[in-house]
């Protein structure tokens, strides 16, 4: 895939599913600037950690996992399979959340949900500008 394409997948992933700047109530006029992207499609978040890696230009060692699965999934092998699909080691992931199971006619997901997260302001604003420049048809590789 070309960087122009690139960029447009991973800003337009962003700007649907992506979590948005929000405020931190633990101070006045703060701001958290995490990228995070949560999806249960492997191909997602492959598409999404390519365009952090080779667009964003992530620092890796600063970039985490976390898995959400229900009590009958096998946590070990989900992260083994997520870790393959982001390219992000296990020992970066962050604690998974075992969900409580539903009931009635509700089918899990048998990969359970994986979330990318990554914190840096500089690197936030970056995808912002490229989700603006989306936007108004000018984008940039």
């Amino acid at each position: 895939m070309d960087r122009k394409t690139l960029t447009i997948l991973g800003a337009s992933l962003y700007a649907c599913v992506g979590t948005k700047a929000r405020r931190d109530f633990r101070s006045k006029n703060r701001y958290i600037y995490s990228m995070e992207l949560t999806n249960s499609d492997p191909n997602i978040i492959r598409s999404f950690s390519t365009f952090m890696k080779e667009i964003i230009r992530a620092d890796w060692k600063r970039v985490r996992g976390q898995l959400f699965f229900y009590p009958d999934l096998d946590e070990n092998k989900l992260k083994a399979i997520w870790s393959e699909a982001s390219g992000i080691p296990m020992d970066q992931f962050q604690k998974s959340i075992c969900l409580k199971q539903k009931t009635g006619k509700f089918k899990a997901n048998p990969l359970g949900t994986f979330k990318i997260r990554y914190s840096c302001k500089e690197h936030f604003l970056k995808l912002q500008e490229m989700i603006d420049n989306l936007w108004r048809g000018r984008i940039v590789a």
